[in-house]
């Protein structure tokens, strides 16, 4: 089981934080192309519950992945999508300097950029 994190800036003035959690999510797509967020546990459930009881492997593989939560190094946007199959573009101020939430954590914080950015266990066990 993934232990959830909060994910924020060490500089008390500065207030920078992503979403709690692991830094990703699981999703499926439906017929029309939505994302529906598949929530754990029960994730593979749902999104069999999305793409239909009866898909393929072949087909549950191309229609799930994970959609991360994404930050914009210039205008510190941020925003989900999945590396793997989306283009990394920030969808404020179009740069491509985009990094993960989770590899952004141990570096300056992107937007005060003088505190650390941190991952801290919450205690709690997803």
């Amino acid at each position: 089981m993934p232990l959830i994190h909060d994910y924020y800036c060490t500089n008390e003035t500065c207030g920078f934080s992503g979403p709690s959690g692991w830094g990703y999510y699981m999703y499926a797509e439906a017929d029309d192309g939505e994302r529906i967020t598949c929530p754990h546990p029960g994730e593979q459930s749902k999104a069999r519950e999305v793409i239909g009881e009866d898909a393929t492997d072949e087909e549950f593989d191309s229609r799930t992945g994970f959609n991360y939560h994404c930050v914009c190094i210039d205008c510190v946007e941020q925003f989900d999508r999945d590396p793997h199959r989306d283009q990394l573009r920030c969808p404020n101020c179009g740069s491509t300097a985009i990094e993960l939430l989770v590899e952004l954590v141990g570096q300056r914080c992107p937007e005060c950029r003088d505190g650390d950015f941190i991952a801290e266990d919450t205690g709690a066990i997803a």
